[in-house]
């Protein structure tokens, strides 16, 4: 983290309130910036140390306050005031919140911006340069669409949100308020269905357990449907969301997703849900509320996984996943089988050599007979 000066000096006992932190020494201490042990620049720099690493480094600080964990001792006599909070990201988090980074939003619609007159703009959202607004698309109040951004046909942003340059919205989809969604995420594309006119390859592989048919053609299934997001939700960076067959796609409130995802036709993924990076969700994919995907993960059509749960990087979905689960592996499975088929896997070599061993000891007592 940088030296950061805060927006307006604040007392230790300002900064307690807003992070819900004890005061330690003088709470009227004033800060005016917040840094790392070792980046602060001036003694009235309110350092971080909540963790081992930048614990170790208070020794060394030029820095007079500082926020440690709640079972942490902060020498007094080396620090005039401190804080001591229970979660330490969360205390980051509140902090940098007091450092907001908008990005350059031009007030009203860029005179290069193509906004079709059955549209509707609130007064004070924000369309941007070269963007594209179609035909019956609404875009509530103090929502921001920045430069190169398509909203299609009859889709609907919701007040607060933020679309980054190159974010393409198709036609028909809804966004809530407040979200947020990043540089060059497409929502609301095609999805991925095809059918062949007799039985296929994969239709026969799954039946019989071997290819007896080919695909001779390919019929497209068109998506219909659309793309349904609450509010709160967040998008990362190249992310895909495609529309629904029939009905929509949903994306419960306050749900998080992270760069370069696919999330198939038809999937429900409920509320508070994390989902990292290069995720894959297959189509018709029920997910519950609160369930963590971690980087890499593949979940395979029409499963299902249960609030709560928790799925372990690089894992491969293609069973229902109870709640409040942790599973992991590829195929997945739960956590202590898996780690039970590990082990095993570890204990192969030494079971072949007194195998072996046994093998020859055998043939050595038939010789003796």
């Amino acid at each position: 983290m940088l030296h950061k000066l805060l927006p307006q000096p604040r007392t230790l006992a300002d900064l307690a309130a807003t992070l819900g932190a004890e005061v330690v020494g003088d709470g009227g201490m004033t800060v005016r910036a917040i840094a790392h042990p070792a980046l602060a620049e001036a003694e009235d720099t309110l350092v971080l140390a909540m963790d081992e690493g930048s614990f170790a480094a208070l020794a060394a600080t030029v820095a007079k306050a500082a926020i440690v964990a709640a079972d942490a001792e902060l020498d007094t006599g080396r620090f005039t005031g401190g804080l001591k909070v229970r979660r330490g990201r969360l205390a980051m988090a509140q902090l940098l919140n007091l450092f907001p980074t908008p990005p350059h939003v031009m007030p009203g619609i860029h005179p290069s911006a193509v906004v079709d007159p059955s549209a509707k703009v609130a007064d004070d959202a924000s369309v941007g340069p070269l963007s594209y607004v179609g035909p019956g698309a609404e875009i509530a109040g103090g929502a921001a669409v920045l430069a190169h951004v398509t909203v299609g046909a009859g889709s609907r942003i919701g007040p607060d949100s933020l679309l980054f340059p190159g974010v393409r919205l198709g036609e028909r989809c809804e966004i809530g308020a407040r979200c947020i969604i990043q540089s060059n995420a497409v929502i609301g594309g095609e999805g991925f269905g095809f059918v062949t006119p007799e039985p296929g390859s994969i239709e026969s592989a799954r039946a019989d357990g071997e290819i007896t048919a080919q695909n001779t053609a390919i019929v497209r299934i068109n998506s219909i449907g659309s793309v349904v997001m609450g509010d709160d939700v967040e998008i990362g960076a190249g992310t895909c969301i495609d529309r629904g067959t029939l009905g929509p796609t949903r994306i419960g409130n306050g749900t998080k997703i992270d760069n370069q995802v696919q999330i198939a036709h038809n999937c429900r993924i409920g509320e508070n849900c994390l989902v990292a990076g290069q995720v894959g969700i297959s189509g018709s994919v029920t997910v519950g509320d609160r369930v963590v995907f971690a980087g890499g993960v593949g979940v395979a059509d029409h499963m299902t996984v249960g609030d709560d749960a928790i799925i372990l990087p690089m894992s491969g979905v293609g069973r229902h996943v109870p709640a409040k689960q942790i599973w992991g592996g590829y195929p997945a499975g739960p956590r202590d089988e898996k780690a039970t088929e590990l082990m095993s896997i570890g204990r192969l070599p030494r079971a072949i050599r007194e195998l072996d061993r046994l093998k020859r000891e055998v043939a050595q007592l038939k010789k003796e007979d």
